[in-house]
């Protein structure tokens, strides 16, 4: 071997040194871990609140009409935003996302109004859910845990708004990788920000831990999935027309959900003082509650969440025409009461509307398979609602516990996403990172001098060499 050969494989030689980055990690962890484990812990025990909340109103409105008691959760949201608490109106993700892209401190006792607001909401029978307000809880919980901790700068706050929003959603819908991965991609129609994917996951996983630690404790109820039937199919590649029709449909009927709901919302606005929205929407809804109700089964109804309903069809399938009375009452009450701006989320509804839409397909072309695509049409319907497809899919598996649907779910997931468009029932979400500065969210990546020092606008420029430091700003 020539000398020159000799210095080439020198040169190429990796030193052991450079497998090892403990400076960046020991800085990461020492910043997030512990604070992504106490975020999961409060949020954690947020959600057995939230969900205790909502089991008591559910309890105390179960005496009266499902036609009726709606009205009640609308005026309850009317009368305190008529009192200036403006934040409980509507989902809620949409301030989230809000604060994501510019972190605010919220107002005092957002957390509690908005916990007492949604309890109230579902409670007494409007078709929403509680993804939203869940959010919006996680998000002010890591904001006001984030500020305590010392940290002023946006670029840090919005990790821990981030950390929040994961685990809330992973709490209270008992999917925590799924609720990890819906907060990086809730803020964007066509991106995510997994920057931050560990200590959020961390977040989630300690406030699932939480949740199905306590609450069955407390009331002695299972923490199974939500969803309770079993789903499977023989996937074959004779079904992927099919599949891809189905996802389309998808697709079209989440326009009409987006379209229905910024409709309302936009004339509510124009025509309504802002605390008569949530009486309105709600008697809407009641009227639609009203006309389903003469046509199908009393056991069966739009009213609330709808997740016992959905267990119940997909062992007990109804006919074609009551799933479709189903579908679209569902699809305009949650348009209706949403659009008012009553306390909850959209989530429920689109599970809702597209196990309906599920159960319609199953029935014409797999009778055999209706649990199946059940799952399939929810996956499709929330992924194109809330542009979150990756998240999406992953919630589902984890919340029907249906993991032989995985290339299924995929197909008409992305499906029914790309056809969408990018229509979404949340307001405020960015189409991308695109216009984010470097700096946007808190940096803790090694950055050599070697190359680099930060100029006026947060660009690296060239500088002279140096040892490894760590940029945290």
């Amino acid at each position: 071997m020539s000398e020159e050969d000799g210095d080439n494989i020198v040169e190429n030689v990796q030193p052991l040194r450079d497998l090892f980055h403990f400076a960046h990690f020991s800085k990461f962890y020492r910043l997030y871990v512990p604070a992504s484990i106490l975020v999961g812990i409060v949020c954690g025990l947020f959600m057995v609140l939230l969900q205790l909340l909502i089991d008591s109103a559910i309890f105390a409105f179960s005496v009266l009409p499902l036609f009726v008691a709606p009205l009640i959760g609308g005026a309850f949201s009317g009368v305190l935003i008529y009192f200036g608490r403006n934040e409980i109106q509507g989902s809620g993700i949409s301030k989230a996302i809000e604060m994501t892209h510019k972190p605010s401190s919220l107002r005092k006792g957002t957390a509690f109004t908005k916990l007492i607001a949604t309890s109230v909401s579902i409670g007494s029978g409007n078709p929403v859910g509680r993804e939203g307000p869940a959010v919006l809880i996680g998000a002010s919980v890591g904001n006001t845990i984030g500020r305590r901790l010392g940290f002023k700068d946006d670029a840090h706050l919005r990790v821990f708004l981030m950390m929040g929003s994961a685990a809330a959603t992973a709490g209270i819908y008992k999917a925590p990788l799924g609720g990890a991965l819906f907060a990086t991609e809730a803020p964007y129609r066509r991106d995510a920000r997994l920057g931050y994917f560990v200590p959020t996951v961390i977040a989630a996983l300690s406030s699932f831990v939480v949740f199905i630690g306590l609450y069955p404790f407390i009331t002695g109820n299972g923490a199974g999935p939500i969803f309770t039937f079993t789903a499977a199919i023989s996937f074959s590649l004779a079904e992927i027309p099919l599949l891809i029709f189905f996802g389309a449909t998808a697709g079209l009927i989440s326009i009409l959900f987006a379209v229905s709901l910024m409709a309302t919302r936009n004339f509510f606005t124009l025509k309504l003082p802002d605390w008569a929205d949530p009486v309105i929407g709600s008697l809407l809804a009641c009227g639609v509650i009203f006309i389903t109700s003469l046509f199908i089964d009393p056991s069966l109804t739009i009213a609330g969440m709808g997740y016992e309903v959905i267990n119940t069809l997909a062992s007990h399938p109804a006919p074609i025409l009551m799933i479709v009375i189903l579908l679209f009452g569902k699809l305009f009450a949650s348009s209706f009461v949403v659009a008012g701006r009553v306390s909850g989320g959209v989530l429920a509804s689109s599970l809702f509307v597209g196990a309906m839409l599920g159960s319609f397909f199953g029935e014409i072309f797999f009778p055999a398979n209706i649990p199946a695509f059940m799952v399939l049409g929810m996956g499709a319907v929330l992924a194109a609602t809330t542009n979150t497809p990756v998240a999406t899919t992953i919630m589902m598996l984890e919340m029907s516990h249906s993991f032989d649907l995985v290339i299924p779910l995929v197909i008409c997931i992305c499906v029914s996403y790309l056809v969408s468009g990018g229509t979404s029932l949340y307001e405020g979400q960015k189409i991308s990172r695109d216009d984010e500065t470097p700096g946007f969210f808190a940096n803790v990546l090694p950055v050599r001098k070697l190359g680099y020092e930060k100029i006026g606008g947060g660009e690296l420029v060239p500088e002279e060499d140096g040892e490894d430091e760590i940029n945290i700003l």
